[in-house]
């Protein structure tokens, strides 16, 4: 339901807070971390007729006491309750398409990326795992729909190379599916009906593995698969149950 943009994106921001956390075992606490690297994709979409998306980008992190940065997300942190970190959260989405990206799409109208500004926390459970939650809504008004995740991770730990799966659920409301999914009268064809979307639930199941080649670096691999919710699945778009991503790379801590 994303574009490929979008799931590397959000590979990279389940990845990185983890590793920006991470501080060798000699040093305390840092006061900021900085992490870059480089990292390229691939991503199945469930439109019709849309091929397989692929995308190298760059990839940034920047954390400190107030402030942790993962573009295309920024949080402001607000405090902590025992293990618990609040935030504010904004991040850029690039969910959309446009009508080029596939001859099924023809004589659709764009829907169009936009900002997404809520809250986030995050409880560190320590041996147990982390979970996290989110709640966003879609500041720049092109589809004024909310979205709502919940994400559980453990990371297992093997020498040089850490293993950590995670799942969770995602709720997109009625205004998400209707503006990403819907078909408005004058879009509908042949083949193509008027459709009006619904709210969704949806579950995500994923793996990342890294692997440190040295004290400050390390390579990634993430592998993701989104189960869209009946209310997406219907809509005359989309011709796949599921999304599923990969995406790697290599990290540099400075």
């Amino acid at each position: 339901m994303h574009v490929c943009a979008s799931l590397l994106a959000t590979s990279l921001l389940t990845a990185l807070p983890a590793l920006a956390q991470a501080s060798p075992p000699e040093a305390g606490p840092p006061d900021s971390v900085t992490i870059a690297g480089l990292g390229g994709g691939a991503v199945r979409e469930p439109y019709r007729g849309m091929k397989t998306r692929t995308r190298v980008l760059p990839l940034l992190i920047y954390e400190n006491r107030w402030v942790s940065v993962a573009l295309p997300t920024v949080d402001v942190k607000l405090g902590h309750t025992g293990p618990v970190s609040w935030r504010l959260r904004t991040r850029f989405g690039f969910d959309g398409y446009k009508a080029k990206d596939s001859a099924f799409l023809a004589g659709m109208a764009r829907r169009k990326e936009s900002l997404w500004l809520g809250s986030a926390a995050i409880w560190d459970a320590g041996p147990l795992g982390e979970l996290s939650v989110e709640a966003v809504a879609d500041a720049l008004g092109h589809s004024k729909g909310r979205v709502f995740a919940l994400q559980y991770e453990k990371r297992f730990e093997f020498g040089d190379l850490a293993v950590t799966p995670r799942a969770g659920l995602r709720g997109v409301d009625q205004k998400y599916v209707d503006y990403y999914f819907g078909v408005r009268p004058t879009e509908a064809l042949t083949g193509r009906p008027v459709y009006v979307g619904d709210s969704a639930t949806q579950v995500e199941a994923g793996l990342r593995l890294t692997y440190a080649t040295g004290k400050n670096e390390m390579l990634f691999a993430d592998l993701s698969g989104l189960k869209l919710g009946r209310p997406v699945e219907n809509s005359p778009l989309v011709e796949r149950r599921y999304q599923a991503s990969v995406f790697a790379g290599w990290l540099y801590r400075f």
